[in-house]
């Protein structure tokens, strides 16, 4: 507790802008949370009444993280609307939207943080995902958390409570159905910090309590793995897998859907507009080719080889949803804002004026996409005839 109140006054204003910060975003997920729609999707009347509570996670333990949060919800509320409904989706949107900011400034700039996370934070599938009683706010939470363990363990494996953390997220994670492939990735990653990790642990009690940490999830999961549509489910993949020839074209689709045009999912988008505005568009190109031309560094690879596995995944059209790559595509505009900014600013060292004009345009087209991105949502998709038509079950 000193060292945390150390910590808050050697950093009072960044402290205070962070938890201003906070509840922008927390006011901004909660704004018209039950009222936007005039009802319910299909997907959420289902949510609303599925079994919660230990019956529920016994049976059906996929989604583990959200499952369990939801059934603390609908418990002290037995009477829940909309807002209700949908409201443990907002923890998990938050925590993504906080990961991501984390994660950018660890490998770029407050600035940078700052820029791309007002970006991610208001993009419109986001805020689709966020505030949508389904399950697919958890693979949009799942891959910033991914990134984030492995930059934790790259830099602290020497402090056991990272270990130990980063232990029981990853057997958490694998509750949701695709994840185990990452994680085997995250794994393999890692290896010389986990090894260099395991000899760090010199006493037996702490390599035990570390063993646990691993599993102490597991026993849940695996006693459900021996059904074969669990065990298919969990693995990611579909019920029936496609021909090679449609695999291939789902496998397009995910690029299409990311950098072209958007999904035909009226309970999660408008139409066929694109995911991305003109400006992020074009960023996030620009991130993408700076890492395809520094191939060398572990972090391109890295980043290249999750969204691989990811695209696959969510190619297969089995449980994987397409919500898992967006964090990465925001990845690359932070990467880009960032090399432009510093593209710019090495043309221009020393010229104030013209160091502030190339940031303030950098900044005003955040904050064009970033209006462009709210409208899209909190007023064109509501009132589109096909999105009223698919909200229509009362609570």
């Amino acid at each position: 507790m000193r060292e945390m109140f150390t910590y808050i006054k050697a950093n009072a204003q960044q402290v205070v802008l962070s938890a201003a910060g906070i509840v922008l975003l927390f006011g901004l997920l909660l704004y018209h949370l039950g009222s936007l729609t005039i009802g319910l999707s299909a997907v959420e009347q289902q949510t609303a009444t599925t079994p919660l509570g230990w019956h529920g996670l016994y049976h059906h333990p996929f989604y583990l993280p959200l499952t369990f949060v939801r059934s603390i919800v609908f418990f002290l509320f037995a009477h829940h609307g909309q807002t209700l409904t949908r409201l443990p989706n907002i923890l998990f949107g938050a925590l993504s939207i906080l990961a991501f900011a984390a994660l950018i400034k660890l490998w770029h700039s407050t600035r940078t943080a700052f820029l791309a996370t007002l970006l991610f934070a208001t993009n419109a599938w986001v805020l689709h995902v966020s505030r949508l009683a389904s399950y697919d706010v958890l693979y949009l939470w799942a891959m910033p958390v991914l990134l984030l363990i492995y930059m934790a363990m790259q830099k602290g494996y020497e402090r056991p409570v990272v270990f130990y953390g980063s232990a029981l997220l990853l057997g958490l994670l694998l509750y949701i159905p695709g994840l185990v492939w990452l994680v085997i990735l995250e794994v393999f990653w890692l290896r010389s910090e986990l090894l260099e990790g395991w000899k760090y642990f010199d006493r037996v009690w702490e390599r035990i309590l570390y063993g646990l940490s691993y599993i102490i999830w597991l026993p849940l999961l695996v006693w459900r793995l021996h059904n074969i549509n669990n065990l298919r489910m969990w693995l990611g993949l579909p019920a029936h897998l496609a021909t090679p020839f449609t695999l291939l074209k789902q496998l397009v689709a995910v690029g299409v859907h990311l950098f072209i045009r958007g999904p035909q999912y009226p309970q999660v988008w408008l139409g066929r507009t694109p995911m991305l505005d003109l400006f992020t568009l074009a960023v996030c190109l620009l991130g993408i080719y700076f890492y395809v031309t520094h191939l060398s560094t572990t972090r391109s690879r890295v980043l290249i080889s999750w969204f691989v596995v990811g695209a696959v995944l969510v190619g297969l059209g089995g449980p994987v949803s397409l919500s898992l790559m967006v964090p990465l595509v925001y990845i690359a505009v932070a990467t880009g804002i960032a090399y432009l900014l510093h593209r710019w600013l090495h043309v221009f060292p020393l010229n104030p004026l013209a160091r502030g004009f190339g940031i303030g345009l950098i900044v005003v087209a955040v904050a064009v996409s970033s209006v462009y991105n709210l409208r899209a949502y909190f007023i064109a998709w509501p009132h589109n005839p096909t999105t009223q038509a698919t909200f229509h079950y009362r609570r």
